[in-house]
């Protein structure tokens, strides 16, 4: 069956190859001697950039990780300084200040003076 194979295989181009029952050497295809070597040249060109790719995305998950911890403490401190104004900020602290350290006072009745024309009451 191998025999049979061959045969069938070598048909014209066999023929061809045969002169007065000599043997032609082989011709190399003309893309065989530079295929090779390119293709080798880009399977390793692309396992350099699959490289240098999984460096970079690890290096730019371990920066997001850093940038999502520094959000949270920018946060927190946040927080912590809305509750701060609040505190400073309170209608019964200023209301203490002004009576203990500027001497303020609310006016009396008889001192305070309507103003008639002026915005939506008017």
């Amino acid at each position: 069956m191998a025999e049979a194979k061959r045969k069938y295989t070598g048909g014209k181009a066999r023929s061809a190859r045969r002169v007065a029952g000599v043997a032609a050497p082989e011709q190399p295809s003309p893309l065989g001697g530079i295929l090779v070597p390119v293709l080798l040249f880009l399977v390793l060109a692309s396992s350099i950039a699959v490289v240098q790719s999984s460096h970079k995305s690890r290096r730019q998950f371990s920066e997001l990780q850093e940038l999502r911890r520094e959000a949270m403490a920018l946060e927190e401190e946040w927080g912590r300084l809305l509750l701060e104004q609040s505190t400073w900020a309170s209608p019964d602290r200023v209301q203490r200040l002004a009576e203990d350290e500027l001497q303020m006072r609310p006016p009396d009745m008889r001192e305070a003076e309507m103003v008639r024309g002026y915005g939506k009451a008017g």
